[in-house]
């Protein structure tokens, strides 16, 4: 959370001298270079941002911007939220309003911004605090400027600079200085300048500074890599810091996970003898080292609940292991400590690990140690053949699964000899399968009846595991949702999941549409997979720059057998298709006989980097794909 908070921290604001009628430069929007109006909804007229050293325990952040909105697509990027608590002191915040000439049109006080408490709907004890403005304005291009400062009581970690903040937003200026002492070490980890850096020293201070003009806008290509592969952006570190009164030094991630172990984890694992006796017991009659941890773990999803507990050394502390066992719940960090703590209460070693967790499959920088890199932890539990990974903030998921949050990336373990790199484990794409086979009965009205049961796999499991707390109209509404069919009705529905080593889920459904079959000059007009639909096709690019990157392969496999109406016959059916390339492969087919019609598909998409060029077989292909699951076929009286 507190990343997030850095990240829009730094992207959001700005200041100048705000006295005069007029800036100090043209915020006219007409001043904007044409080369940098195309692919932008948004235009950074100037950007500078200043983090001074003044002690390990005394740091100066100035931050300004001033951004042109050029559309209502661009908007979003007029909206302000700078984020502070007990350890990030704000002052001077301020701003103004500029039209599309660069005439002001209101200044803003520290008054117009509204200070509202930023906890979260699940949070308990959080200190943090965000301060926010919104521009009401009903016409564009407007310019919006604000400056702020904040003071940090700690050098754990510094503002990165970042000037693009999204790729539709085009950059005229940007420009970050980091001033120190001399002898106040750092780090580096720069992405793709297009300026080397500057450095200058004196005997008071040593500055570094980055500089870029003119950055376009980037065009949106689909399936692009990480934007770290194309972006300019810098990342500073320090060796010696101070952190909520306590000192530390870290050069590499050995160092910093030793730190973290001594100062986060050490001492926090303690369990009353109650507990322990109790987990002795839950555990003496079982062997396997494996069925152990799936006990232990279990015993902690039906014991806890997650929510968020800010507190201890900046929110990175977690509660200790016999608060949670009293209370019952904790966040994250708590629940992976009490889960480690348990282990080891019946002589199973695990460690606590750091994860930048969610969707996009973000990694840790194996040759950069620096804070706030993870968002999340988890718990790594090495076994004899293998490691076991535990996501201990989930009631519901199988030991060992990691689904699209946490899977195939780079985390830090804690240890007691230090921080380890090591890689979370998941799923090849022929493992994360969804396996349908339904059976349907049609009627001459086109309606629709029967079964439909499904298998989900790997990352599938993904694709329902939401569902297995919901009940009733909740869970209705949400599976109407996700089957978008005219006239459903769910009959009968139930998800049962298998926690075994090869984790899945089962659904199976009994239903009822009215109408899905159309009538149209005595043909039954009837679609072959209009039941599921979970394909985009992505847009066409024309002179892609970017490698085509699929975070995540599947595999699908569907069997649909209609049984048709007493009386018809088929007139129409959909030619079979085949297509396969370095992407992956697609192929339907359909088959008829003794009153059935029985539809196959099958869809694998391959994970990996390919080239730009390989973009266009990917179109071509999910486009195939989609064109293909519309196709219906025809039923004639006989």
């Amino acid at each position: 959370m507190r990343k997030l908070f850095l990240f829009l921290l730094i992207c959001g604001v700005v200041c100048f001298n705000l006295t005069a009628a007029t800036p100090p430069i043209s915020y006219d929007a007409a001043a904007i270079p044409k080369s940098l109006q195309a692919y932008a909804n948004a235009v950074v007229r100037v950007q500078e941002s200043v983090t001074e050293v003044k002690d390990l325990d005394q740091v100066i952040f100035r931050y300004k911007e001033a951004i042109t909105i050029l559309n209502s697509n661009g908007a979003e990027y007029a909206n302000i939220a700078v984020f502070y608590d007990k350890s990030r002191q704000l002052k001077n915040l301020k701003g103004a309003v500029y039209d599309n000439t660069g005439k002001l049109i209101k200044k803003l006080a520290a008054s117009d911004f509204q200070d509202v408490s930023a906890i979260s709907d699940i949070s308990l004890f959080e200190d943090d605090r965000v301060k926010h403005y919104t521009p009401r304005l009903n016409f564009y291009p407007y310019t919006i400027e604000y400056e702020y400062e904040l003071r940090f009581k700690h050098t754990f970690y510094f503002p990165d600079w970042h000037p693009q903040k999204a790729l539709d937003i085009a950059v005229e200026n940007s420009s970050y200085k980091f001033i120190s002492k001399p002898s106040f070490e750092t780090r580096l980890k720069e992405f793709n300048l297009k300026t080397p850096r500057k450095e200058t020293s004196t005997a008071d201070a040593r500055t570094l500074e980055w500089n870029t003009q003119n950055l376009p806008a980037i065009k949106s290509e689909p399936f692009s890599p990480p934007a770290q592969e194309y972006m300019t952006m810098v990342e500073i570190a320090p060796v010696t810091f101070s952190y909520e009164g306590i000192t530390g030094k870290f050069t590499n991630w050995q160092e910093y996970g030793k730190w973290a172990y001594d100062n986060l984890l050490q001492g926090r694992d303690k369990l009353s003898p109650a507990t322990v006796a109790a987990v002795t017991a839950l555990v003496q009659n079982i062997k396997s080292p494996e069925e152990k941890i799936r006990k232990i773990y279990e015993y902690t999803q039906q014991k806890n609940r997650y929510i968020s507990v800010q507190i201890g050394i900046g929110g990175l502390q977690p509660m200790k292991a016999e608060e949670v066992d009293r209370l019952g719940y904790g966040d994250c960090k708590a629940l992976t400590n009490y889960t480690r703590s348990l282990l080891s209460a019946a002589g199973i070693k695990a460690h606590y690990a750091e994860v930048n967790a969610g969707p996009d499959r973000k990694s840790y920088l194996p040759d950069f140690a620096s804070a706030f890199q993870g968002n999340h932890a988890i718990l790594c539990v090495p076994v004899a053949q293998d490691t076991i990974w535990l996501e201990c903030t989930s009631r519901e998921a199988p030991m060992g699964y990691m689904g699209t949050f946490t899977d195939k990336r780079r985390v830090l373990l804690y240890t007691e000899n230090g921080g380890v790199i090591a890689r979370t484990s998941g799923y090849a794409p022929e493992q994360n399968r969804q396996i349908r086979q339904a059976t349907f009965t049609l009627d001459e009205k086109g309606l629709l009846q029967g079964q439909l049961e499904t298998r989900y796999e790997g990352s599938q499991y993904d694709n329902r595991d939401h569902l297995l707390l919901k009940a009733g109209k909740e869970r209705t509404d949400l599976l109407k949702e996700i089957y978008p069919i005219n006239n459903l009705e769910i009959i009968k529905y139930t998800l049962e999941p298998q926690k075994t080593s090869k984790p899945h889920l089962t659904e199976k459904m009994e239903i009822k549409a009215a109408g899905y079959g159309n009538i149209d000059n005595n043909m039954l007009v009837v679609p072959v997979y209009h039941l599921t639909r979970n394909l985009n096709v992505p847009k066409e690019v024309r002179n892609r720059k970017q490698k085509v990157s699929i975070t995540r392969g599947f595999y699908d496999e569907d069997v649909f057998t209609f049984n048709l109406p007493a009386g018809f016959k088929p007139d129409y059916i959909p030619e079979p298709v085949t297509l396969q390339n370095e992407l992956g492969s697609f192929s339907t087919s359909v088959q008829v006989s003794s009153g059935q019609l029985i539809y196959s598909r099958k869809l694998l998409l391959k994970e990996g980097e390919f080239t730009p060029e390989a973009y266009d077989k990917l179109h071509s292909m999910l486009k195939k794909v989609v064109d293909t699951d519309t196709q219906k076929f025809v039923l004639v009286k006989k």
